[in-house]
């Protein structure tokens, strides 16, 4: 390589650095975690809180199959945990449809149901009936 050539490749790379580091500066602002009892921001009006899915969903089904109700991931799937034994598949999808019908709100877009071992008795997707 040329010195002139080798000069203006180590110039541009160096100014590179300097351009990214130049976006990551702190001229809006540090940033801070957010101060303890500051409001957090608000779901618009399509979105709906993880936790409030999963008391729709607990309120709608209203069984004492049902031990509990969860949403994973990034709230974008309803987990019913029961206490139907591994074989109880028709239950299960019985539950899982029951869930599917208020559960598809927000990013939710899909429902397990899992038996008292944990073993998945059925799976649900936003518009379709669930399979076990």
């Amino acid at each position: 390589m040329r010195p002139v050539r080798h000069v203006t490749l180590v110039t541009s790379v160096i100014t590179l650095g300097i351009a990214s580091l130049a976006g990551c500066s702190e001229a809006d602002g540090p940033s801070s975690p957010p101060s303890p009892g500051a409001a957090a921001p608000s779901p618009t009006a399509t979105e709906v809180p993880c936790g409030a899915v999963a008391d729709t969903v607990s309120r709608h089904l209203r069984s004492d199959q049902v031990r509990t109700v969860t949403v994973e991931g990034q709230c974008t799937t309803v987990v019913v945990a029961t206490t139907l034994g591994d074989g109880d598949a028709g239950p299960g999808r019985q539950l899982c449809d029951r869930a599917g019908e208020v559960a598809y709100s927000g990013d939710v877009n899909s429902v397990r149901v899992l038996s008292g071992s944990g073993s998945e008795l059925a799976n649900g997707i936003t518009g379709m009936r669930c399979l076990s």
